[in-house]
């Protein structure tokens, strides 16, 4: 579900069910343990393609710490969580520093008059710091005697402020931080190193960051551009103390979400027959396609598709390659216009390229169309699943092309 970060993440909470539509529990249980062994002041970074349900998993585990603390089983040894907050720093791109935004809703967070004072004096100094690469033309604020080094005032006010949370409930702050994909790369850096700057362990705080693996080392390329993967993942691994992969789903729970997001499926039965959604579920169980996001999309596609389908008396039952060409039309439209303008020919060049992979080769058949294998190479795991189909899309030819007429019809 969506988190609804530009409200309090807690209203998001509530509309939460209770059963575990993604199978997450048990990994963010552990997950929540783990953590909090870490140091104080530690990042951890939750990777996962785009549409993979990362904030999803962020916010489930918001959700145990709220509802379900007594299940956890936190170890004696290590703190408990206290508090926990909510930031997005998308929603502060374009409105002032990322790291002030990130201070400001902590303080929101604690709701106490002294926590925004020392809030604004935090601010106040970041919002005088330089984030460049290049040095600042002036020298800079001059220090008189007695004065605190401008970097260990910041840190010893974020220490403060974290303090001021943790009145509300003993234990470690969390902080859960979504959507650094939607930020610019060099913000996204930015957000990675001030989190290093903010945090010491004295803070008592753990940075729970919601990043692709392939967003959070191209930020790592905004220091130094060019550099190659295994160097950005050094650099990378610098600033972060544990990150994990939120994993698939299988397909029992994509035909779970599936049925949640489509809600009655009167119309898709009427629609596409009786046993539509249990097709549909099997030609998603591959991946990339078992993402929680991408589910959500497909959901609107089929709901509109069925309900036009019933008005204009266009029944007809399904296959599960038919359902997977539906699938394609959602997720990779692009794919979808070049098979349709080669005419039927390309039906049978995409079986002959496939060829190979469907025997267990390790590539495309040397004699197969030159541009049907340029289109293949840009995603193998895409080529993956069509080999699964290529042979039902030609046999099925015509049915495909009636099913492309009624998603055009209706605007598809």
């Amino acid at each position: 579900m969506p988190t609804l970060s530009h409200v309090d993440p807690r209203a998001a909470l509530n509309g939460l069910a209770s059963e575990d539509l993604y199978g997450h529990d048990r990994m963010a249980k552990a997950f929540l343990r783990t953590i909090l062994r870490l140091k104080s002041g530690s990042a951890v970074a939750v990777h996962g393609a785009p549409g993979s349900g990362k904030n999803q998993f962020l916010l489930r585990c918001a959700w145990l710490l709220q509802a379900e603390r007594h299940t956890i089983g936190f170890d004696p040894t290590a703190p408990s969580a206290g508090v926990w907050c909510w930031y997005n720093p998308w929603l502060y791109q374009k409105h002032g520093n990322i790291l002030a935004g990130l201070v400001a809703t902590m303080a929101h967070h604690a709701n106490d008059r002294a926590a925004l004072d020392r809030a604004r004096d935090i601010v106040g100094h970041i919002n005088r710091m330089h984030f460049g690469e290049d040095m600042p033309e002036s020298a800079g604020t001059g220090i008189q005697r007695g004065d605190l080094n401008p970097i260990e005032r910041v840190r010893q006010g974020f220490v403060a402020l974290c303090q001021l949370l943790k009145q509300s409930a003993d234990g470690r702050v969390l902080v859960f931080i979504e959507d650094m994909d939607m930020l610019s790369p060099s913000a996204r850096l930015l957000l990675f190193e001030g989190l290093r700057l903010l945090a010491t362990p004295d803070s008592d705080v753990t940075f729970v960051l919601s990043v692709g693996r392939e967003s959070a080392l191209e930020s790592m390329r905004v220091r130094e551009p060019g550099i190659e993967d295994q160097s950005a993942a050094y650099c990378l691994a610098e600033l972060l103390d544990l990150s994990i992969t939120v994993p698939g789903m299988d397909i029992r729970r994509i035909a779970l979400l599936l049925r949640k997001h489509i809600g009655s499926e009167e119309a898709v039965k009427r629609a596409f027959g009786n046993d539509a959604i249990d097709a549909l579920s099997h030609a998603c169980a591959s991946r990339p396609l078992g993402m929680p996001r991408f589910l959500e999309r497909l959901a609107g596609r089929i709901t509109l598709l069925a309900e036009f389908a019933v008005d204009t008396r266009s029944s007809r039952e399904l296959s599960e390659a038919q359902w997977a060409w539906v699938i394609i039309s959602e997720r990779w439209p692009d794919f979808r216009r070049f098979m349709l303008r080669g005419g039927r020919d390309r039906w049978g060049h995409l079986r002959h390229a496939l060829g190979g992979l469907s025997s267990g080769g390790a590539g495309f058949r040397p004699d197969a169309d030159p541009t049907m294998v340029e289109w293949l190479k840009k995603d193998l795991i895409f080529a993956d699943y069509l080999r699964i189909y290529a042979e039902e899309f030609e046999r099925e030819a015509d049915a495909v092309y009636w099913l492309e007429t009624l998603q055009l019809a209706c605007g598809l």
